[in-house]
């Protein structure tokens, strides 16, 4: 019984990360080592804390930001806001998602993404808007070539 209940939780653990994962275009997606022990941290994370006394919802809170740690904000993340907040008069609401995702097949808009270090817990960083308005002028542009 206590098995199962060990399979459940990390299935479920396994079952929101990578739900994040692929929503927001994390690359670690397919990299099924990465998973597993991110995984298995947020459980031995929610049961040591468990075994030291703290209460379940507190357990859970840090076991779910272990199993997300440095995966709060992807690269698609950053340019699908770009499109929302500053191009949304050029381009229809439902075309954002598959132009975000075509934007990240972009050398341009990867070399900028490159040169300010995005990754998993980029808004934290004082670049955080001369990147945006450096993105926002390149998307803009890769729009201009399109005659949108």
């Amino acid at each position: 019984m206590k098995q199962n209940v060990e399979l459940r939780e990390m299935d479920g653990y396994r079952v929101y990360l990578l739900g994040h994962l692929r929503d927001h275009y994390f690359p670690q997606y397919t990299n099924k080592k990465f998973v597993d022990a991110r995984v298995d941290e947020a459980y031995d994370t929610f049961v040591t804390l468990r075994l030291e006394g703290h209460d379940p919802v507190m357990a859970q809170e840090m076991a779910m930001r272990t199993l997300l740690a440095g995966l709060y904000v992807s690269r698609y993340d950053i340019v699908y806001s770009v499109i929302e907040e500053s191009l949304w008069t050029r381009l229809p609401e439902e075309y954002w998602p598959d132009f975000a995702v075509h934007l990240l097949t972009k050398k341009s808009v990867h070399d900028i993404l490159d040169r300010y270090e995005v990754n998993g817990d980029f808004l934290d960083r004082e670049t955080h808007q001369p990147m945006l308005t450096e993105l926002l002028g390149e998307i803009s542009e890769i729009l201009d070539g399109y005659e949108l």
